[in-house]
C-alpha cells in the first residue's frame, strides 16, 4: 500500500506567501482537505496541484473563492464526463 506524504500548510504559506486568510477561505469552502495532525495542518501530496491550481487562479487571475468553487465543480463533472466516455469507448471497442 502506498504511504500517504503529508506537507506542512505552514511551509506551503512560507514558500508561496500566503496568509491565514486564504488557507481559512480554502478549507471553509471546502476546496481542498486538510489533515490535523498535532494541532497543524498538512495537505496529501496528491492534493497538492489542486492546491497550486488555485493559488495561481486566485492570485494570478483575481478569481475569489466563489468563483473557484464553480471552476473546481465544473472540473470535477469534465472528469467524471471523461471517464464515462473512457468506458463506453472501452465497450463499443469489444463489440467491434
Amino acid at each position: 500500500m502506498k504511504e500517504t506524504v503529508l506537507i506542512s500548510i505552514q511551509d506551503i504559506m512560507e514558500h508561496h506567501s500566503l496568509d491565514v486568510d486564504f488557507i481559512d477561505a480554502i478549507e471553509n469552502y471546502q476546496l481542498v482537505t486538510f489533515v490535523v495532525q498535532k494541532s497543524s495542518k498538512y495537505i496529501r501530496e496528491d492534493d497538492m496541484p489542486r492546491l497550486e491550481q488555485i493559488i495561481r487562479l486566485h492570485y494570478d487571475l483575481e478569481i475569489n473563492m466563489a468563483g473557484i468553487e464553480v471552476i473546481k465543480h465544473m472540473l470535477d463533472k469534465m472528469e467524471g464526463l471523461h471517464d464515462t466516455i473512457r468506458k463506453l469507448q472501452n465497450k463499443l471497442n469489444r463489440y467491434e
